[in-house]
């Protein structure tokens, strides 16, 4: 049985394969548990493959640019928020907006993250990359579905929430963006982690 992520020991986590920590992001999801096994395992699947993918598809379009370089590119502008960054349980480090199309990072919901990764973590968990360009990338993905013809992998994949004879209530799975933008930040920053681990590295003792 794969356990909650917030419960696994941090290295654990850091060492774990996108599958492992795509499946436990899904859950964690309150529709994606009513899906079976087998198709829990194919839809984390295609979410990495599809955030890998739209990486490639970018870094072709745009060669040797950074996800800043790519947003100003898409015309996507990048804008810093001081605004609290709990918002009831969730802690916001990002978000992107498309009316019109921007990203917003909490600068005070990055902090943490920022003052931790640095000098041997920070190679370690970031490789190259900056904690922002991480957040940047991963709202990159989420443009980049917004803007396309097809179907969005969230829709990819439904769940049957009440079935009366032949009619079917069904809704999508929105995790599967998620773990899909974490795969396109891995693909494009060439990061050592999958990227959702940064949301417990605060835990790290300090050295």
């Amino acid at each position: 049985m794969v356990q909650d992520g917030a419960r696994l020991p941090l290295e654990q986590l850091a060492t774990a394969s996108p599958e492992t920590l795509g499946l436990l992001m899904l859950k964690t999801d309150r529709y994606a548990i009513r899906l079976d096994g087998r198709t829990q395992l194919a839809a984390v699947s295609d979410a990495l493959l599809d955030g890998a993918a739209t990486a490639r598809s970018l870094q072709q379009r745009f060669p040797g640019s950074g996800p800043r370089e790519i947003a100003r590119e898409l015309q996507v502008p990048v804008v810093a928020a001081d605004d609290d960054p709990l918002v009831a349980s969730i802690w916001r480090f990002a978000e992107y907006r498309s009316r019109p199309p921007h990203i917003v990072l909490y600068t005070r919901g990055i902090a943490p993250l920022e003052q931790v990764l640095v000098d041997d973590l920070a190679k370690r968990f970031l490789g190259r990359a900056t904690t922002r360009d991480v957040f940047i990338a991963h709202e990159l993905y989420h443009h980049a579905e917004a803007i396309r013809s097809a179907v969005p992998i969230a829709r990819r994949y439904c769940a049957t929430l009440l079935k009366l004879g032949k009619w079917q209530w069904r809704t999508g799975i929105a995790t599967l963006a998620e773990i899909a933008a974490g795969s396109f930040s891995q693909t494009l920053l060439d990061l050592p982690c999958y990227p959702k681990v940064l949301e417990h590295v605060t835990r790290l003792p300090r050295r």
